[in-house]
């Protein structure tokens, strides 16, 4: 007894949650999912009222006039402003590639040496590589990506970053790409995951030793984004599978916002932790 209220201890506090930059902020239009929010600034004070944990910073697909995320001098205002308001800082999600074909890039070297520098200095832990729409990983194309992909994490590493790729490969080539190539990860995306494969039990179970983080999202049967708790995502199983596999890393909410992103942000985190305490996950 004693030692399973140490290990739900443990558990507890190790254990982070987190949402999508931009996922407390309103938006002019609701076809937008990933939106850099107007002030970023305000959305880490906006962080406090939510008792989360972190913000997962993103980099848009295209240059935001908004975003510091495309400068040296931007990534400084994101670090005095994270220590300014006791923010601690754990992954950095990047679209940029999701409109420029990773393959062809020329500038690889160059864009990670400088990006690993900058994420760094923002004490970033996890680095989600998007490969979706120009860069997307198929069945057909995977083993072109091995090498591209060993450049990004060789560099990564040397900063102590961790490489995650975001992707729509179905489980098995996943395993194969990730055989090919050490110290690389998956970030496990509930909503993305369950629109490729309905089982996620057994989905959670088979990529167990590549998983290093989870978007939680949840999605309808037309691969909608809905609020959380409305779709089709049985996150009951999810974390029966998570505590099977003894998943001890953090979580990002990638949410639909609803009417009030802050309420809704407050209400999701009860429900994914009442569901992981039922478990018995948390």
């Amino acid at each position: 007894m004693k030692k399973q209220l140490i290990t739900l201890i443990e558990n507890i506090m190790s254990i982070k949650f987190g949402c999508i930059q931009g996922r407390l902020s309103k938006i002019p239009n609701n076809k937008y999912l990933q939106y850099f929010p107007k002030n970023w600034e305000h959305e880490i004070n906006l962080l406090k009222k939510t008792n989360l944990d972190f913000l997962e910073f993103f980099k848009d697909r295209k240059k935001n006039s908004r975003s510091p995320f495309f400068s040296d001098k931007g990534f400084n205002y994101v670090r005095k402003a994270t220590l300014k308001n006791n923010i601690s800082n754990y992954s950095f999600c990047d679209d940029f590639f999701i409109n420029r074909n990773i393959l062809n890039y020329s500038n690889l070297g160059e864009y990670f040496k400088n990006l690993s520098k900058n994420l760094n200095k923002i004490n970033i832990k996890i680095y989600v590589l998007a490969l979706l729409e120009k860069s997307n990983l198929t069945n057909s194309n995977y083993l072109k990506f091995i090498r591209p992909l060993k450049i990004v994490r060789r560099i990564l590493k040397k900063k102590g970053i961790k490489l995650a790729l975001e992707t729509n490969l179905d489980s098995q080539t996943i395993l194969r790409l990730f055989k090919k190539i050490d110290n690389t990860f998956l970030v496990y995306d509930t909503g993305n995951r369950f629109n490729k494969n309905k089982d996620q039990y057994t989905e959670i179970i088979e990529l167990k030793k590549f998983i290093i983080h989870l978007h939680l999202k949840d999605k309808n049967l037309k691969n909608q984004n809905v609020i959380l708790g409305s779709g089709k995502v049985d996150f009951k199983k999810v974390f029966k599978a998570l505590k099977k596999i003894n998943y001890k890393k953090n979580f990002t909410f990638e949410t639909n916002r609803g009417r009030n992103p802050v309420k809704t942000m407050k209400k999701n985190l009860l429900i994914i932790k009442n569901i992981a305490r039922k478990e018995k996950f948390l």
